[in-house]
């Protein structure tokens, strides 16, 4: 084997939680024939295998033993089409938010509600990443896989992806048999602006701009985002934790009854999407604290490790949140980040 296998390798650097984590062998791919290499490598020694990407959606256990590849497979591809569209392919190691702020620069509409959001262009179809009233689904075209049996890549629709909140075929029928290695985005030349969401509304309207611009829009997200999620490199964290719970009408009303200010977004055929946060708030509040873990003082939603915390001490944590949330709102819910 050409690529070089490291050998316990902490990859306490390599996820935004920071938790220490030993991969018994790590290897960074750059191209879809070094991906294809090491597994090659870890099916003959008989290694279970996991992809890493931008490590912001995951915690990683103490001991990871098999094969930790990082998926650093780059490249920008763009094709203007005639009918004041782009496309553009991007590899699945490309970083999300430099993607998105190219995309601004070319003036290419679509993905600016989705500016800051951490991780790999990779990550965002399997988990459908969405903010600020945006989808990543309503830009993908298509998605081009590594199918980890066959090690044969292929390309499958949008339709295909059987998009869902915060769903994805990859992760169900295809969760942990395919790598995605690149994913095609169809964005406009003269895009809509989409500005309603309360809090981005709120912060253009502060900021006295009526009509914004793409690039305003873009700005503006970033600064809500900053303002509410902690930097990972001060204050480790994955972003926000848990989905928003989807509920029918009947249980949303009976929950507001009983708790008049409940914050929800009706999503139309009958149901309602819970703020999370604002579950989390009323049941555990901002800036709680146990041990190495808490939530962050401006957002509830963001479980945030203070240093020196282990996968336990997270996975304990996120139970007692659920658990709290359980017992006041009867409410389940969901974590959003992949517990390994």
């Amino acid at each position: 084997m050409s690529l070089v296998v490291q050998k316990k390798i902490d990859l306490k650097s390599y996820t935004t939680m920071g938790v220490h984590s030993i991969a018994e062998n790590f290897i960074e791919v750059s191209t879809i024939e070094e991906l294809i290499e090491a597994l090659k490598w870890a099916k003959e020694y008989e290694f279970p295998t996991f992809i890493l990407g931008g490590g912001s959606n995951v915690v990683m256990p103490e001991h990871l033993q098999g094969l930790v590849i990082a998926n650093r497979i780059m490249g920008r591809q763009v094709d203007h089409l005639k009918n004041d569209k782009v496309l553009i392919r991007v590899g699945g190691g490309e970083g999300w938010h430099s993607m998105v702020s190219w995309t601004v620069e070319n003036q290419w509409y679509g993905l600016e509600n989705l500016a800051l959001i951490p991780g790999l262009v990779g990550a965002a179809p399997i988990q459908n990443i969405g903010a600020y009233g945006v989808e990543v689904k309503d830009a993908i075209l298509r998605v081009q896989y590594l199918d980890k049996q066959s090690l044969t890549t292929h390309w499958i629709s949008k339709e295909e992806c059987l998009f869902g909140y915060r769903d994805s075929i990859f992760k169900q029928q295809l969760r942990e048999k395919v790598i995605i290695v690149a994913v095609e985005f169809e964005l406009q030349k003269k895009g809509e602006i989409k500005a309603e969401y309360e809090s981005l509304k709120a912060y253009l309207e502060d900021k006295s701009i009526v009509n914004p611009t793409q690039k305003e829009v873009f700005d503006a997200v970033v600064a809500v985002r900053k303002s509410r999620l902690p930097d990972p490199n001060v204050l480790g964290n994955c972003g926000s934790f848990f989905k928003n719970p989807v509920v029918r009408a009947e249980t949303f009303e009976s929950l507001k009854k009983e708790n008049p200010e409940i914050k929800a977004y009706p999503l139309g055929n009958g149901l309602f999407k819970l703020a999370a946060g604002w579950l989390i708030d009323q049941a555990v509040g901002k800036g709680y604290r146990k041990g190495v873990m808490g939530t962050y003082e401006h957002q509830a939603l963001v479980v945030v490790h203070h240093g020196g915390g282990s996968s336990r001490d997270v996975q304990a944590f996120v139970e007692e949140i659920r658990l709290k949330v359980l017992q006041k709102f009867h409410l389940e819910l969901e974590a959003e980040v992949q517990l390994v």
